[in-house]
């Protein structure tokens, strides 16, 4: 007969993991990122925390906004986390929620857009407007400007709504935790620190929030009216009032 108790089939599962090809770690070597990239991640990271200073304050939003700001748009490499997530795929499904899993494939897709919109945006800072020193809220929207892929960046609006719509839809499922707990251990015991870490971090930075549907309404609709701003030139256009 099939195992009934969903528990004991993660810890069925996890017991085979050290034996699975599928489950072994390989050790990528990321690039770094290019200093000029990482002021423009710099720059987007303080964007984002003026924007939402208000959640930020409020003890049940904010490890949401620091998952948003160091998971999802930090100045750092997230290549190992990335290719991990890719290859193992087909493994995880195997032991934890679809939900679960789903966060980790969408987070790919938003890094993979994400970056591509980053480097083209660089391109015209430097190919274009000659950034070599600061980089100034006129400077950055200009470059998004000239970029001319608001249709792209719609998409990755939608993309980070719904992987916060992710993390919030698993951290409130009963079984996410106790899954999460068996398999930290083979998790990190395999190599895939960076990844499982990432699933840690959304699952309890959701944990307390209640009614995070008013986060993924406040990040739709003030993306959207820093993109639109940035379009129309509105000389001031991430000073909004929340």
């Amino acid at each position: 007969m099939p195992e009934k108790n969903p528990l004991r089939v993660v810890q069925n599962v996890l017991s085979e993991a050290t034996k699975s090809r599928e489950a072994k770690h390989f050790r990528v070597t990321p690039a770094g990122l290019d200093p000029l990239l990482a002021r423009v991640r710099e720059f987007q990271v303080a964007r984002i925390s003026n924007t939402y200073r208000d959640l930020t304050a409020q003890p049940q939003y904010a490890p949401v906004m620091q998952f948003f700001q160091e998971d999802l748009y930090g100045a750092r490499d997230y290549t190992q986390r990335d290719h991990d997530a890719e290859r193992v795929h087909n493994f995880l499904q195997k032991f934890l929620p679809p939900e679960m899993l789903q966060l980790a494939t969408d987070a790919i897709e938003l890094s993979r857009l994400t970056n591509a919109l980053d480097a083209a945006l660089l391109r015209i800072l430097v190919d274009e407007l000659n950034l070599s020193d600061a980089l100034t809220p006129e400077l950055y929207a200009e470059a998004y400007r000239r970029s001319d892929n608001y249709l792209e960046r719609e998409l990755q609006i939608e993309l980070l709504v719904i992987v916060m719509g992710d993390s919030a839809t698993t951290s409130h499922m009963l079984l996410t935790g106790p899954a999460l707990k068996l398999a930290k251990g083979p998790a990190h015991a395999a190599g895939w620190h960076e990844m499982f870490s990432f699933l840690e971090r959304g699952h309890h930075a959701f944990s307390r929030v209640k009614k995070p549907q008013i986060i993924l309404d406040a990040i739709r609709t003030r993306e959207t009216q820093i993109m639109r701003r940035i379009q129309t030139r509105d000389p001031n256009p991430f000073t909004l009032s929340p």
